[in-house]
């Protein structure tokens, strides 16, 4: 199989890396939560608040083509909501960015202000889960009290959606190695229903088997890792210094940015 991992960077060793993934989370949460919180207008702060994640894939050696990448991967769903808002909300408004002046919409804020909170959100995203391990991710996230039916579908999810990729790609390409000519529309349609029941079949087949797996090998729903998690002095600076960035934009830069 070659499918590009999202954490393929995470095995990386760096100042950010070697921080505790709990303290990671906490602190995109937070983050997540005080850009989803800025008012509909706010366009300007949302550049500053993108340093934060910039500063952390820098810090963590994650290519940052590979952190757009990914974002442009799943920005269609994003855009096509975005886009519909200058369409019904056509309230004049004036903006001004430094010495530039011009008149829009309200529609057009909002369209910019949802697209610059997706881009900064998934950065931050991308951030956390190439400097974390997965493994440790979901150890952490079991620490903090996620309940452990959520740790562990999140933990098979990641395990073998790659094996659900290849089956589909092995289908298609057993479908495109018998095609001859070019079938009706009809006939396409009956073949991508027998090609989705057989890739559901196999999936089925494939759960069985890991679920007959993990129970021979004692697996207690519990999610362990190698790496002890450990809070130290580094994290409890890491989060200082996250919440004296997260604040200071909210409470004192978007005052005078608005």
């Amino acid at each position: 199989m070659h499918h590009a991992y999202i954490d393929k960077f995470a095995y990386q060793d760096s100042p950010v890396h070697r921080l505790d993934s709990r303290v990671k989370f906490l602190v995109v949460l937070v983050f997540t939560a005080v850009v989803i919180s800025l008012p509909r207008t706010s366009v300007s702060i949302l550049f500053c608040f993108a340093v934060g994640p910039f500063a952390i894939l820098v810090l963590g050696k994650v290519p940052l083509r590979f952190a757009f990448k990914h974002i442009l991967l799943v920005s269609p769903f994003i855009l096509v909501l975005a886009l519909t808002f200058p369409f019904y909300d056509r309230t004049p408004v004036t903006v001004a960015f430094g010495p530039l002046v011009w008149d829009t919409t309200l529609g057009w804020m909002r369209c910019f202000t949802i697209l610059g909170k997706f881009v900064v959100t998934v950065l931050a995203l991308i951030a956390l889960v190439s400097t974390t391990r997965f493994s440790d991710l979901l150890a952490g996230l079991q620490r903090l009290g996620v309940p452990s039916l959520l740790v562990i579908q999140l933990g098979f999810l990641y395990r073998y959606i790659f094996v659900l990729i290849d089956s589909a790609h092995h289908i298609l390409r057993a479908r495109a190695a018998r095609a001859i000519g070019k079938p009706g529309f009809n006939t396409e349609l009956k073949v991508a229903g027998g090609m989705l029941g057989s890739l559901f079949v196999r999936s089925l087949d494939t759960a069985e088997h890991i679920n007959v797996a993990m129970h021979a090998r004692g697996f207690d729903g519990n999610w362990r890792t190698i790496n002890k998690l450990q809070i130290r002095s580094a994290d409890y600076l890491f989060a200082l210094v996250a919440a004296a960035f997260i604040f200071g934009l909210y409470f004192f830069v978007r005052p005078v940015l608005q």
